[in-house]
């Protein structure tokens, strides 16, 4: 294990040096935060197969369980027990990580957060992720001891998870998080009011909820679906972007409802769950025979060996990842092109001027090498969104001269 560790750290050094001295970061402003969220991004990217790696390799979870069957002979509770140690020391390796995040972001601006506040997002992130991981683990064991196709049984639970996502998560966690408040009345409602009118847009609700406490960045989106479907804007949008840049980003969030993204997102979720299971599943079966045999007292619907099953799932899941955010990228450049067509030339100029300033505000990386953008954008860059713009621009302007 010394030598993994020394690996580990080694690829650090490499990290951060490539990223900090040798990377072509384009901004619009002189700091390299964007370089050392790159960095950080990947620091912690194999922080989980680590973890896992050494919890099967020191048997870690052997001793877990022989301490928790004293305890209990229950699965249910078994399975809690099991995956709050997980949970722990999931959140224990990437601490330093996230502690040190925190402190970059605040001496870059980035961020004003309180320790306070920080610490209670970190302790209701522990609380969801231990449930969800629990409620997963005792699925899938129950599935693996009825059904040879587990897999497949598992799928069928992500689709009511699905929901939760997109339908529950929006009223009953988001809050829990941050307030959310109706927008104010006042001209820009108004304005917004009319833009979804126009879209035919009457039964999403306009809400703005308070990230100034957390955060100087800028933000919108959009949650929810059917009649809980919600535009949310952040109030740091609200208060430090003029009125046309604002309703320009709102045509863009407007332009996800008009063309169902909401929909192709679930549909793609779905899609793409059946076939990592299906790939899991293989790959768990061939590895527990070659693995498990070695170890007696371990069966392959075990909670001992669910380490194992998690590490195969998180390397698919991070596998797929480019496939994701290439399809992400794709809606959101067609919710961009939505807003195009929907704007005249002078609100054309308030997107290229919003996008910028929330660029210089959020200190991104507005040009990433394509591997960057391959393995971590979800939206197109900020240079490609304003070229788009400009090219719109162009066009106009030689078509109306040519008509002229």
């Amino acid at each position: 294990m010394k030598k993994l560790l020394a690996a580990y750290l080694f690829f650090l050094m490499i990290i951060w040096g490539y990223f900090l001295f040798f990377y072509p970061l384009e901004t619009y402003g002189s700091s390299n935060y964007a370089a050392m969220a790159h960095s950080m991004y990947f620091s912690k990217l194999p922080l989980e197969w680590l973890l896992l790696y050494t919890i099967i390799k020191k048997g870690w979870s052997m001793v877990w369980m022989e301490h928790i069957e004293r305890f209990t002979g229950r699965l249910w509770l078994k399975t809690l027990l099991f995956s709050l140690l997980l949970t722990v020391a999931y959140q224990f390796v990437r601490l330093p990580f996230n502690v040190i995040w925190f402190a970059i972001s605040r001496r870059e601006g980035t961020s004003n957060q309180t320790v306070g506040n920080w610490f209670y997002e970190l302790g209701l992130d522990s609380l969801f992720f231990w449930l969800v991981l629990a409620a997963c683990i005792y699925a899938a064991l129950v599935l693996m001891a009825r059904f040879k196709n587990w897999w497949f049984g598992l799928w069928l639970l992500a689709l009511p998870a699905a929901v939760f996502v997109v339908y529950i998560q929006p009223v009953w966690i988001d809050p829990l998080y941050e307030d959310f408040t109706a927008m104010d009345p006042g001209p820009l409602r108004t304005a917004i009011e009319d833009l979804t009118e126009k879209a035919g847009l009457k039964d999403a609700t306009l809400l703005q909820v308070d990230m100034s406490e957390k955060t100087t960045t800028f933000n919108a989106y959009v949650t929810g679906i059917m009649g809980n479907a919600r535009i949310v804007l952040w109030d740091t949008t609200l208060e430090g972007m003029p009125q046309d840049e604002v309703l320009f980003i709102l045509s863009h969030e407007i332009g996800h409802y008009v063309k169902h993204h909401v929909y192709i997102g679930v549909a793609g979720y779905l899609l793409l769950s059946l076939l990592l299971l299906y790939a899991g599943a293989l790959l768990y079966r061939v590895v527990c025979k070659n693995v498990l045999t070695k170890q007696s007292s371990s069966r392959w619907n075990d909670l001992r060996a669910v380490p194992i099953l998690l590490l195969i799932f998180s390397l698919l899941l991070t596998a797929a990842q480019p496939l994701s955010l290439a399809v992400s990228r794709q809606i959101e450049a067609s919710a961009d092109r939505y807003a195009v067509e929907k704007s005249d030339s002078d609100q054309l100029r308030a997107g290229i001027s919003s996008f910028r300033r929330m660029a210089e505000q959020s200190k991104s990386d507005v040009n990433p090498a394509f591997w960057i953008k391959w393995l971590r954008y979800s939206h197109p860059s900020i240079q490609e969104r304003i070229n788009r713009i400009e090219k719109e621009l162009t066009e106009r302007e030689t078509n109306s001269g040519s008509s002229s």
